[in-house]
């Protein structure tokens, strides 16, 4: 009965060694900040970090993506504005992510996401519970014959 318990003890020892060394992706993941009480990463400028971020996606309960396609070619937008209301209309979120990627870790609920892409406004309804939610703003123009 002893191998047992030192077997689990040193797998478990394993995991938790493995555990502690960071994943290769979190070297190039933007920082988290906060913005009043809510918390958000944005980035994926550069390949790079838009694995990482893509990685860090799967942890947050909000991500928002911003591209634009014009036929066959596609291109990540950013420098994009983000207005998140609550049920009632109230902001409880308001910022320009930095990049094509935004996460945002907000309560349970129900949420509209705006952005503004040139003269438009664009918004989408979400709700938070238990799956993580994507929205993502797509802009298409028609390719060239």
């Amino acid at each position: 009965m002893k191998p047992l318990v030192i077997g689990a003890v040193a797998a478990f020892s394993a995991t938790a060694a493995f555990a502690s060394i960071p994943p290769a992706y979190e070297a190039h993941l933007p920082q988290e900040r906060t913005l009043g009480n809510v918390e958000f990463l944005t980035g994926g400028r550069t390949p790079e970090e838009a694995e990482a971020v893509k990685r860090a996606a799967q942890e947050w309960p909000l991500e928002v993506v911003f591209r634009e396609t014009d036929g066959a070619k596609s291109r990540t937008l950013e420098d994009m504005p983000v207005t998140i209301t609550d049920a009632r209309g109230n902001v409880v979120f308001d910022v320009v992510a930095d990049g094509p990627v935004l996460l945002v870790k907000l309560p349970r609920g129900e949420y509209t996401v705006t952005t503004k892409w040139d003269a438009w406004t664009f918004s989408r309804p979400v709700t938070l519970g238990d799956d993580r939610e994507r929205v993502v703003f797509e802009w298409k123009r028609p390719g060239l014959a």
